[in-house]
């Protein structure tokens, strides 16, 4: 696992903590545990295409991820408010494991059309499915974080 990914980690589990929520065995600050399991275990794979919803500041995103396996593509579709028009995002995608859930990696964001480089924070995704209902949350390389909508 390189930094960034690391890093992605740490910002979705930070995105949990705002939303009150906590692990199943989570420990007070007076209960420690004598030991630390770290989970190693791959993922099922998945296969399957998704359509994902979600907003920073009046912007929605409107993606496509198609998953084969522990990777996949997704395109973004969103109103850059830079160059005042519509773009499309392509990102590769790594699906992970986690003690909160799965997390799905965006990395390498190119503009679909010119197959270039493209100044955007590469997506993250946390899908926890839990006894009292499922957290699905986006959280961005930079840290901004929202809930997402599945389709």
């Amino acid at each position: 696992m390189n930094l960034k990914q690391f890093a992605s980690i740490g910002i979705l589990v930070t995105g949990l903590g705002f939303l009150g929520l906590e692990s199943v065995d989570a420990k007070t600050p007076l209960q420690t545990s004598s030991y630390t399991v770290s989970q190693t275990i791959k993922p099922s794979p998945i296969y399957e295409t998704f359509k994902l919803t979600h907003s920073f500041d009046g912007i929605v995103y409107e993606s496509v991820l198609k998953m084969e396996g522990h990777s996949g593509v997704m395109r973004t579709r969103y109103f850059n408010p830079l160059t005042r028009k519509t773009t499309v995002v392509r990102q590769t995608m790594k699906l992970d494991s986690t003690p909160q859930g799965l997390v799905i990696y965006g990395y390498n964001p190119v503009d679909d059309v010119t197959n270039k480089p493209i100044s955007y924070s590469p997506d993250n995704y946390l899908i926890s499915i839990r006894p009292d209902g499922s957290v699905f949350l986006h959280c961005d390389d930079q840290g901004q974080c929202s809930n997402v909508d599945v389709e």
